[in-house]
């Protein structure tokens, strides 16, 4: 869904006169702890295939390390519904014992089918916090079938206004300041 959203985005900035190479004057601090973070996320999965008990100790540190970066980068256009939308997904995450749960009836909407694997375990009962999972199915837009959560939308909508405002070139609105006597 990211992936579309910032295809999108793309596409909105461009027909509205928006330029590509202004998304490369983009400077974002931490950079490198994002990319150790995503790199921890993609080993949870490798982790957990093979076996080890401590993936979801090392996906919620990924998260922490996610969010050092994402705090530093407040004052970009679009970070902060891009951290709320993140912070949901690791709410949900952590409080059920680092997995993100996905609704099975979600799935069967979405037109896919299965059971989900590696940091994703289907809903049960039990689930906590059930309503911040991914439980909010997609109709086919993509080869396959997604289900969504309400973090995931908030991060493509932070995801997309960073990208509008750095191709448009809009300056963040200007706060009034009063001069001293």
């Amino acid at each position: 869904m990211i992936v579309l959203g910032i295809l999108l985005a793309v596409v909105v900035g461009l027909l509205r006169g928006g330029k590509l190479a202004r998304l490369g004057d983009v400077s974002l601090k931490a950079m490198p702890l994002v990319w150790v973070a995503l790199v921890m996320r993609a080993l949870v999965g490798v982790v957990e295939n093979a076996g080890f008990t401590y993936a979801p100790g090392l996906q919620i540190a990924a998260y922490i390390l996610f969010f050092y970066a994402v705090w530093l980068n407040l004052a970009q256009p679009g970070i902060k519904l891009f951290g709320l939308g993140s912070l949901l997904n690791f709410v949900v995450i952590a409080a059920n014992g680092g997995r993100m749960p996905v609704s099975a009836d979600a799935i069967a909407a979405a037109g896919g089918s299965g059971t989900p694997t590696g940091t994703h375990v289907l809903l049960t009962e039990g689930t906590r916090l059930w309503f911040l999972a991914d439980v909010i199915a997609l109709p086919r837009i993509s080869p396959v079938a997604q289900v969504i959560s309400v973090g995931d939308i908030l991060i493509v909508m932070g995801v997309f206004l960073f990208i509008q405002r750095r191709m448009v070139g809009e300056e963040e609105p200007a706060v009034l300041v009063s001069a001293k006597k």
